[in-house]
Formats: structure tokens, sequence, C-alpha cells
């Protein structure tokens, strides 16, 4: 997978509109909206005192989630849920779920042939066809590294010489994702990204 365009050795220049999303995300997740590293990040929230993490009440607590609360290690559940392991625990005790015990009865045992499944389809299929939780398969295969169904998929993809693009291949680029794009023209991730960055233009949502 390739890593996010670094901004080091030259300024990067923030509208109001990214700046106000500062702090109302975790770094790693305003990383993937804004397309940037997440030292970049980092940096520009700690120079305008920012804090980290966000406020727990603003928190989207879905199903799943609440679902995942004692079943699972608090870690796994901020993991997942994209928040810090402390507002885990917060809303664990706050609605009187005891703490995750690996030998509980809601522990699953994971066999060869379910892990083999992961990423070659939708979390929810898979969740589907095991009769488990869309969470709970999420973060196996996060544990495990394995990168989402279309993303794997996209990858596999044979590369593609760069100078055999055509005029409406290149008009794609830049106009979505770098995903999207490699979904789209059915070329591999990596054959995108390179393409985009030769020819200067900058990644969808930046324009």
């Amino acid at each position: 997978m390739d890593s996010k365009p670094s901004t080091q050795g030259k300024r990067y220049r923030w509208t109001r509109k990214q700046i106000a999303l500062l702090g109302t995300l975790s770094d790693a997740a305003l990383s993937r909206k804004l397309d940037l590293c997440i030292s970049t990040i980092l940096r520009k929230r700690k120079d305008l005192g920012i804090p980290g993490t966000r406020p727990w009440k603003t928190i989207r607590w879905t199903r799943d989630l609440i679902s995942m609360l004692g079943k699972f290690p608090d870690a796994e559940v901020a993991r997942v849920g994209d928040m810090n392991t402390l507002t885990v625990q917060k809303k664990r005790t706050s609605l009187g779920i005891k703490c995750y015990a690996r030998k509980s009865k809601s522990w699953h045992f994971w066999t060869k042939k379910e892990i083999a499944l992961l990423g070659t389809m939708s979390d929810a299929d898979v969740a589907l066809k095991i009769g488990q939780k869309k969470a709970s398969v999420a973060w196996k295969r996060g544990k495990l590294k394995i990168p989402p169904y279309g993303e794997a998929y996209a990858n596999k993809r044979p590369p593609k010489p760069l100078d055999s693009w055509t005029r409406r291949q290149i008009a794609v680029l830049g106009t979505m994702t770098d995903a999207d794009a490699a979904r789209k023209l059915d070329l591999a991730h990596s054959t995108v990204h390179k393409k985009r960055v030769s020819l200067g233009i900058p990644p969808f949502g930046r324009r």
C-alpha cells in the first residue's frame, strides 16, 4: 500500500476548513481524509495547541461497537472505533459491562478457513458467512494487517507502463481517490499513484 505524500522540505498550505478538522478526528483518520502523512497532521495540530483526542461525547457509538465492549480488549475496540482506550473504558463502565476475558463464551476461535476469507470479500459478507459481527471481522482483519477487499484486489492487478496512458485515463486522475481510480481503470493502486504524482496532479480533494 502506498504511503501518504510527505510534505517534508516544503511548507504545506492549510485551508481554514482543513484546520477546523484538527482534533475532531484522530490524526490517522484525518490523514486518510486529507490524503496527508500523519506527521504533517501531528505537527500542525501541535503548533496550534489543539488536543489530539476527541471529546468523549462527540464519538458516535454504533451498535456493532457497543456489542464489542467486554467481548474484546478495550485497546482493540479503540482501534476499530478510531478512539483512545480510555474512551472505550469509560463507555464500557458506564454501561456496567465487565472487562474482556479471553475465556468468556463470547470469544470466537478463528479457523484457518475463516482467516483465509479475510480480504477476499467485504467484511460484511465474511461476517454473514461465518456468523460473526462485521466489527469483529474488521478487527481480526486489521490485526492480521490484511487490506480491505477492494484495496487487496486493486493491488493484485497488473502494472501498466507509464507511457501507455490514454487521455481519458489521465483525465480520471485527481478526480477521485487513487484507490477508486485504480478500481475504475482496472489498474494497481501503486500504478495510479505513481502516474498522478509524475504528472504533478494533486490528490483528490486538494485542488
